[in-house]
């Protein structure tokens, strides 16, 4: 059913997108308006729902999302047979990357389709207006999320500059088959996603349309508000929408079923993942691929560092998503990632949990100040849940915020988040376990946010390309 909805979707948007250069250009003499392809409530499912399979995709959360910023940074070692995203291991992407190259103009098809359902106009019956509304709530949040993906890869961290005027993305929300847009700043893109993300709370119910975390509710739309907060500082919204969640009705798994984390879909933790079937996957291009040995289908070409194998404590449930492979020897032995564990990407791929918000919240209240106790006891919940036996946090301070930021490497790594966590903190990338001439990135540098595709700068004179490419 998905792949028959991606079709539908690839052929409505094919009514009214051209096949330009550019995935920001839209030719007139080959389009139509944007009211003529979506004319029922069928019609914004089946595209929302294509939207989704959008994000399954390997360039974007099927593989490359998560994979691109985790070998960027630390926390991922390049193993010497490796031959994909290579470039991005060492720091020495181009402007042609092919993956750089699919990342954006597949986002922005997404966005091309999402604002084609936000500017529709579809007249429903009473009865079904909560439906629809629901519906446009949903590519609201997604719009959102795309430009917060797309700002984080190809732009320098939200506090790069004092008030984040260095170059965003381009924002496009109305169809026009004569743009050729400038690059926004940081802060206008920050300022879209959380006006979307806003406008989908006040139209999205509590509960999502399929009754599992593989599709948006409002609550999980408050989940990456959280996580967007965040990254801009502003501590008092992240407190606020993490609490939210917190309270929304989700529950820690326990520390004896650990694993069920990454071997069962849809637990009480996971707040939204993306949907993956025997029949509706990336297959070989799964992310699992990349982590996995060819003893069990995978290339295996990258592996956990020891710089972040080694801060674990004995006892912690998380090892578990080490695995030992007596086949590495030497600088590359002995784990293997397993937070994949489907080679063949069956297991839905977790885009944000539970954890996440407690360490959130955590954050927040240490930077405010005001409520230490609760920063502590935040940490203390995802500290403990993973090694029972841990002692209760009593750090303050700076010391505090520092065994904050320990946590999150040690619950979210090999989840996307190390290198924007190293940047929004103004960190330097540092290897101690190099398998390529690169070990020491400094902060800022321009290698550590993907180059605009050339394709894009080639026919759009007012496209900036980011600095060094």
């Amino acid at each position: 059913m998905k792949n028959y909805n991606k079709i539908i979707l690839l052929v409505m948007i094919g009514l009214f997108l051209s096949c330009s250069e550019s995935f920001l250009e839209i030719t007139p003499q080959d389009s139509v308006s944007t009211d003529e392809a979506i004319t029922n409530l069928e019609d914004l499912e089946t595209s929302v729902t294509g939207v989704y399979d959008e994000l399954q995709s390997a360039y974007y959360y099927g593989r490359y999302m998560f994979l691109i910023p985790d070998v960027l940074a630390d926390d991922v070692k390049q193993n010497l047979s490796a031959n994909r995203i290579v470039d991005y291991a060492e720091h020495v992407q181009q402007v042609d990357d092919a993956q750089a190259s699919a990342l954006w103009e597949g986002m922005y098809f997404a966005n091309n389709a999402l604002n084609n359902i936000i500017n529709s106009d579809v007249e429903v019956s009473d009865s079904s207006q909560d439906d629809k509304d629901h519906i446009i709530g949903e590519a609201y949040a997604l719009r959102g999320l795309i430009y917060f993906d797309l700002v984080k890869l190809f732009s320098q961290t939200y506090n790069f500059t004092d008030d984040a005027s260095h170059a965003g993305v381009p924002i496009i929300t109305e169809f026009d088959p004569t743009s050729e847009p400038e690059r926004s700043t940081v802060e206008e893109v920050y300022n879209q996603v959380i006006s979307d993300m806003t406008m989908a709370l006040s139209l999205m119910s509590d509960t999502s349309r399929t009754s599992n975390s593989s599709t948006l509710s409002s609550t999980s739309v408050k989940a990456f508000l959280a996580r967007v907060y965040l990254y801009k500082e502003d501590w008092t919204n992240a407190e606020a929408m993490a609490t939210d969640v917190i309270n929304g009705g989700y529950s820690l798994i326990d520390n004896e079923n650990y694993l069920n984390v990454w071997n069962v879909d849809n637990t009480s933790e996971s707040i939204f993942e993306i949907s993956n079937t025997e029949t509706d996957n990336v297959g070989g291009n799964a992310i699992s691929g990349l982590y996995l040995s060819a003893a069990v289908g995978g290339y295996g070409d990258y592996l956990p560092s020891d710089d972040v194998v080694s801060l674990y404590e004995e006892e912690d449930a998380r090892l578990q998503t080490f695995i030992i492979d007596t086949l590495l020897t030497g600088d590359y032995a002995p784990y293997r990632v397993n937070k994949y564990p489907e080679v063949l990407g069956y297991d839905n791929v977790k885009v944000i949990r539970l954890p996440e918000m407690y360490l959130i919240r955590a954050e927040a209240r240490a930077e405010i100040g005001t409520d230490v106790a609760g920063a502590q006891s935040d940490l203390n919940t995802v500290r403990q849940r993973a090694l029972p036996t841990a002692e209760d946090v009593t750090a303050t301070g700076d010391d505090l915020i520092d065994e904050i930021m320990l946590e999150r490497r040690l619950e979210l790594c090999f989840e996307g988040h190390r290198l924007w966590d190293l940047m929004r903190k103004n960190e330097d990338i540092v290897r101690t376990q190099c398998t390529s001439s690169i070990c020491y990135i400094p902060f800022g540098d321009d290698t550590n946010i993907l180059p605009i595709p050339q394709d894009e700068t080639d026919v759009n004179p007012n496209i900036e390309q980011n600095p060094g490419y």
